[in-house]
């Protein structure tokens, strides 16, 4: 069964990327197909979009409007100022690809210092500083809590990429919408992390969990996507892509969707690198372990129109996971 809508003011880019999102969330599992002819705000000419099952084909302005022709016309000639109606018929279950010529991408870390960036952590910290151009941090033997690169800035809806390079069995992640935790909290942030997994057997990078203090919940995990697990390589240099826009959390590793997860803890908050805590009695070879990260960017305005279409399903978060204590 197909159905169109039809409009009679342009579009806001991102009102209609917000609902197609809803859109997928809601009814996803029936929808088949979306094409269109649009007329956006900002735009001075139409748009055609076209989407088969989980592919978009990239959007295209067409030359010009044809001139709009009512019924009521007969065989006057047609206005060529009134422009022809946006219009979408049928929908797909993935949200709308990407139309822009050039991202507005804001750079985070400028590579020299730690402009618009804070150490975060109790004393005594980790290593944290910025060498040959990349944030570095590595593990010090009695540091009681996690220590953070963490931005100075607060984010509600944006898209992040950084690279980073892991060496060693070096337990870290991302922290996204993350906030300040009362004094007496056992780690200073509590957010959602992007985990950097440690672990070659577990191999759980790009999963997404709440970490907060001396617990922690797995909201969305790799333990049955294949695809997913082999997506981060250790010892290289690893992009990752992270997209919070609403509800929606979604992460890429390496260009592999990983995570996309509904929910809504957190809604505002810092970006965060994390350095883990190390116990005093600890293994001192561990602190050469290091985790690096670089070219550090953010799209704050109107991320929405930017957001790229994933063939993961949207989840909630999964019921079989358990809050877990730390050691």
């Amino acid at each position: 069964q197909a159905f169109g809508l039809t409009f009679a003011e342009p579009l806001p880019w991102e009102g209609l990327a917000t609902w197609l999102e809803m859109l997928a969330i809601t009814r996803g599992a029936s929808i088949l197909r979306m094409k269109g002819i649009l007329n956006l705000q900002g735009e001075d000419r139409p748009v055609v979009l076209h989407g088969v099952q989980h592919v978009f084909h990239p959007p295209e302005r067409l030359p010009e409007w044809l001139p709009f022709r009512s019924p009521l016309q007969g065989h006057h000639p047609p206005n060529p100022s009134v422009k022809t109606l946006p219009r979408l018929v049928c929908f797909l279950l993935s949200p709308l690809a990407v139309f822009s010529a050039e991202p507005p991408w804001r750079e985070l870390f400028n590579g020299r210092d730690l402009t618009g960036w804070k150490i975060v952590g109790a004393h005594p910290k980790a290593h944290a500083a910025v060498e040959n151009g990349e944030m570095v941090g590595h593990m010090v033997r009695g540091t009681p809590e996690h220590t953070f690169f963490c931005t100075e800035e607060k984010f509600g809806d944006f898209i992040l990429e950084v690279d980073a390079f892991q060496t060693g069995g070096f337990n870290t992640g991302i922290l996204f919408r993350c906030i300040d935790t009362p004094a007496a909290a056992s780690v200073r942030l509590h957010g959602y992390q992007v985990k950097i997994d440690p672990a070659p057997t577990r191999r759980w990078t790009g999963g997404i969990f709440d970490d907060y203090g001396k617990n922690w919940l797995w909201l969305q995990t790799l333990e049955h996507d294949e695809r997913a697990r082999t997506a981060y390589k250790f010892n290289e240099w690893v992009r990752f892509r992270v997209e919070a826009i609403g509800r929606s959390l979604k992460v890429w590793v390496n260009g592999t969707p990983t995570a996309h997860l509904i929910h809504d803890k957190y809604t505002r908050g810092y970006v965060a690198f994390k350095i883990h805590s190390f116990a005093a009695t600890g293994n001192p070879a561990q602190e050469r372990n290091l985790i690096r990260f670089r070219n550090v960017r953010v799209i704050t305005e109107n991320p929405a129109s930017f957001a790229q279409p994933m063939d993961l399903p949207a989840r909630e978060a999964d019921p079989a996971q358990k809050i877990l204590p730390k050691p």
